[in-house]
């Protein structure tokens, strides 16, 4: 087996660096390594090992977003934002410190209690591992979300990061250390298959809770994984597809319509939360569609380091040509391609479908790539009829005068995150996020709910 595999930029082809390739006998070192660890870090060593690196995320900003886009092909600048977001999760986790260091949750369960009865004490502590496996489109921000709240909460973690993009955790790994995180409280587990090393991370008997970002399939994949290992009741907090609907009424802001419906190009389209449908008033069709075709022909895209395109690549040739492929069929079904469809490596443009079959995969699947489709709807029912039989439940938003029709639609779906007048795929890092259905189990994640995660609760009764 080779010590290290090659991490290649899929703009250029070129090799960004190496990773390490570990053999199951290094694997399970690490675990054990990492289950072993016992924390001893007051709340004060926490506090300053965060603030620390907040300050360095602002010290390599620069190097930071340069690894990011070389390793994902993601725009300088949306990666200048990633560094930005992930800087904004830390700080969310310096307001947990405090309340989670109140380790005595007795005051919340016991106002019934009396003379009479045992004393009770109620406590929480930290898990004894954490696993966290995270995709490649955003290979510093996802990490921060389970490392972060780990810290915090006293959790020995081991992440698994996508095997296309593992140096920016590595890097991560380091700047904590050196801002004073001792060395196993955090580990990385990086190596080839990526199949075979989920393998034996979800079937190591110790660890306490998986949290998983990434697809449907996958996620799916994991949870069988866990029940066939015998981990079945160990915590899971998936964090699957979104394919997010975006629904436009006759009686919006046209405009502002249109410039939310970019938010399917953020990020090349590669975010759980895109816009990747739209179902579209029919009264309004001609003049959304004009103006949004008119807004997506003004994005540049191209080399991920010239500041002035808005889109770097996906993640791979491979990737770019599934999504042309998806596209090509939808038009074969009758879609009708508006723009885009252009295919370079692994550069793909800004494509824009309409009259796209409700049937197609390309929006019966997460078509993961700067792809919208456009169907055609007469009124809200027909819009809560559509997304109450749709199989994902992330991330969804509508755009009308009328808040009384946006709660009518929040109402009669179930999805975890809804905006009126938003992008769906908008969030603040410290508010719940998760999904239902095929998008998750309903278990959330976001800085506080990942910091309560990591700890357990036990009772003590004094007779």
């Amino acid at each position: 087996m080779n010590k290290y595999f090659e991490i290649i930029n899929p703009y250029d082809g070129q090799v960004v660096g190496e990773s390490p390739n570990l053999s199951q006998r290094d694997i399970g070192e690490l675990l054990n390594k990492t289950f072993n660890y016992q924390d001893e870090l007051k709340a004060s060593d926490k506090y300053d090992i965060i603030s620390l690196t907040i300050k360095s995320f602002k010290k390599y900003e620069k190097s930071l977003s340069e690894l990011i886009s070389m390793e994902t092909g993601l725009s300088i600048n949306g990666s200048k934002h990633e560094v930005h977001r992930a800087s904004n999760c830390l700080s969310f986790c310096l307001k947990q410190i405090k309340s989670i260091y109140k380790s005595d949750l007795t005051d919340e369960y016991s106002k019934n209690l009396n003379k009479s009865t045992p004393k009770l004490s109620v406590l929480s502590e930290p898990l004894d591992l954490a696993i966290g496996i995270t995709p490649f489109n955003h290979p510093l921000n996802m990490v921060i979300h389970k490392v972060g709240p780990a810290i915090v909460a006293g959790t020995p973690i081991i992440i698994k990061p996508s095997e296309k993009t593992p140096l920016t955790a590595y890097r991560l790994r380091k700047i904590l250390i050196n801002n004073g995180l001792p060395e196993d409280f955090f580990n990385i587990i990086s190596g080839l298959p990526p199949k075979d090393v989920v393998d034996q991370i979800i079937s190591y008997p110790k660890y306490d809770l998986v949290c998983f970002t990434g697809g449907v399939s996958v996620g799916k994949y994991i949870a069988r994984k866990m029940v066939n290992s015998g981990n079945e009741l160990k915590k899971y907090i998936p964090e699957l597809g979104g394919n997010a609907v975006f629904v436009v009424m006759d009686d919006c802001n046209v405009e502002l319509a249109a410039e939310l419906a970019l938010g399917a190009f953020e990020n090349s389209g590669q975010r759980c939360t895109a816009i990747r449908r739209i179902l579209l008033h029919k009264n309004i069709s001609k003049n959304f569609i004009d103006r949004f075709v008119e807004l997506t022909s003004q994005l540049k895209y191209g080399d991920p380091f010239d500041s002035n395109n808005h889109m770097g690549t996906v993640i791979s040739p491979e990737q770019a040509q599934l999504i042309n492929q998806r596209v090509d069929d939808a038009i074969k079904e009758g879609a009708r391609l508006l723009i885009g469809n252009k295919i370079d490596g692994a550069l793909y443009a800004p494509t824009i479908l309409d009259n796209v079959s409700p049937n197609s995969e390309i929006v019966q699947k997460e078509t993961f790539g700067p792809v919208v489709s456009i169907m055609l709807i007469n009124d809200l029912t027909e819009a809560i009829s559509y997304l109450k039989s749709d199989r994902f439940g992330l991330a969804s938003g509508i755009v009308t005068e009328s808040k009384k029709n946006a709660l009518k639609l929040y109402d009669n779906i179930c999805v975890g995150q809804f905006n009126w007048n938003g992008r769906p795929g908008y969030r603040t890092e410290e508010a719940p996020f998760g999904g239902f259905k095929d998008s998750g189990n309903g278990e959330k994640e976001g800085i506080v709910l990942m910091t309560k995660a990591f700890r357990r609760i036990r009772t003590f009764y004094e007779h």
